[in-house]
């Protein structure tokens, strides 16, 4: 099966998180996720996540420490998601590959319908002090 390297960003502002829900014509669509996508060769994760986030939404960020590491087989192939804690250093909300985005409290995180790789990220910030996480 194939292997899959991909990274997502659980951005934090004012104490809610952003999610993102994929476009209805790709794989996984209509499922919530932390906006991401794939590592490329040679890349480390975290230039990968701000490649990724710049793609995607147009945004630049500050990335911090990680959330959780986790794999989900899906038919497609295994999914390595590793989610960093992130904050803009400069907003944007560009849509390329979601229809989607919401700014959700922890509590409200799990009322969302998730992408499974993106389930054990979501659990795991659902139980993090915000308050504590810090950016270099």
């Amino acid at each position: 099966m194939k292997d899959i390297y991909v990274v997502g960003a659980a951005i934090i502002k004012d104490n809610q998180i952003l999610c993102t829900k994929r476009a209805t014509d790709r794989i996984l669509g209509d499922l919530w996720e932390f906006p991401g996508g794939k590592i490329e060769l040679d890349e480390a994760p975290e230039a990968a996540l701000v490649r990724e986030l710049k793609e995607e939404l147009g945004a630049d960020i500050l990335v911090g420490p990680a959330v959780v590491t986790d794999v989900h087989q899906y038919d497609f192939g295994n999914v390595h998601l590793t989610v960093y804690y992130a904050q803009f250093t400069k907003e944007s909300f560009g849509l390329v590959a979601h229809s989607q985005m919401k700014w959700c409290h922890q509590s409200e995180l799990n009322q969302l319908t998730w992408a499974p790789a993106d389930v054990a990220a979501m659990q795991a910030i659902q139980k993090q002090d915000l308050s504590q996480l810090t950016f270099k």
